[in-house]
């Protein structure tokens, strides 16, 4: 296609300033929608305005960067409007799960009523969270408080897809008492918050783990302590363990969360190899079963996601649920 100076001027100063680019003018309107068709771009947002981004460019970017992007677009075109839940949520950099991004964002609104005009834009009534936004200095983005975002977050997600957000926000700072100053100016059933509440912890290592635990606790089972450090008494070495259960029989069960990273991401493998990390994952397990672990659960992302594969290994380690007494943790 024919090279179009302004539009490659538009798409060039977008992706510099990391968000969508669009056009007033009709007439770049009309060739950037072209563009799309060809798939050459990208249309990543149909509204007002339509957002565009270079195809090659936005398939390298994660789902987080996509909402953001969106979303700068957006503030650039509207630049009074105010973001809301998982769209602040991933300004602020709460940990949460890439699969609930759909492409769409969330603004704060003074009118009653959430109102969606299309897929890509809702609208949460939230006017009292107006007097608490505050201006992003990382994304430059006008957001709702993070306490005002975690709120939005417990009642737009399940359970187990929101701890992940409130394990965050706590390790960063957020307090409880500013959670629930921010309820009471909100409209919200203090039900869903208070559950988060109760079990949100900031000693949580990332997403995947809170997903897990979250999980765990959807499930009716007994919670683990988390985080736990045991040492190895034949090799003295030191490890922390995500997850264990110690049961009135004397079993002390053992849960370790393995992320596709742990093996991928050279910042976390110390670019050893595959087997490697194998080799060391095993010489760990017997360390662990040396410090007095009775039984070791690996278990990987999708059998969380999928949740039966995760029910299932827990309930044949003996975990018991909480609606059972007959055995439980000391």
């Amino acid at each position: 296609m024919r090279t179009h100076k302004a539009i490659m001027q538009l798409l060039q100063e977008a992706q510099t300033e990391r968000r969508c680019a669009y056009s007033r003018i009709p007439s770049e309107q009309s060739a950037l929608q072209r563009r799309a068709q060809t798939g050459e771009l990208v249309n990543t947002y149909r509204g007002s305005p339509s957002l565009y981004s270079d195809s090659s460019y936005w398939n390298q970017l994660t789902p987080p960067e996509q909402t953001l992007h969106i979303a700068k677009g957006l503030a650039h075109a509207h630049p009074d409007w105010i973001f809301s839940g998982l769209t602040a949520a991933t300004a602020y950099g709460f940990e949460h799960q890439w699969c609930l991004h759909n492409g769409s964002v969330s603004i704060a609104t003074r009118h009653h009523g959430t109102q969606r005009l299309h897929q890509g834009l809702k609208r949460v009534y939230m006017p009292k969270a107006f007097a608490h936004t505050r201006r992003d200095s990382a994304t430059g983005l006008l957001l709702v408080s993070p306490a005002h975002a975690l709120i939005e977050c417990a009642h737009e997600y399940d359970f187990r897809f929101a701890l992940p957000f409130f394990d965050s926000a706590l390790a960063r700072g957020v307090t409880v008492e500013e959670i629930i100053e921010a309820y009471g100016k909100s409209h919200h059933n203090i039900v869903p918050v208070f559950h988060l509440l109760q079990q949100a912890n900031p000693r949580s290592e990332n997403g995947g783990e809170s997903l897990m635990r979250g999980t765990i606790y959807e499930d009716q089972f007994v919670m683990p302590r988390i985080q736990v450090s045991v040492k190895d008494p034949k090799t003295s070495s030191e490890y922390r363990v995500d997850f264990v259960w110690r049961l009135n029989n004397g079993r002390v069960v053992v849960a370790e969360y393995d992320g596709t990273q742990k093996y991928i991401d050279p910042s976390m493998t110390g670019n050893r190899s595959i087997q490697e990390m194998i080799v060391k994952e095993r010489e760990r397990d017997d360390g662990l079963r040396r410090a007095g672990a009775t039984e070791i659960l690996h278990v990987t992302y999708p059998e969380v996601i999928d949740r039966v594969p995760l029910h299932l290994k827990l309930l044949k380690a003996g975990i018991p649920q909480r609606a059972d007494t007959s055995t439980g943790m000391s």
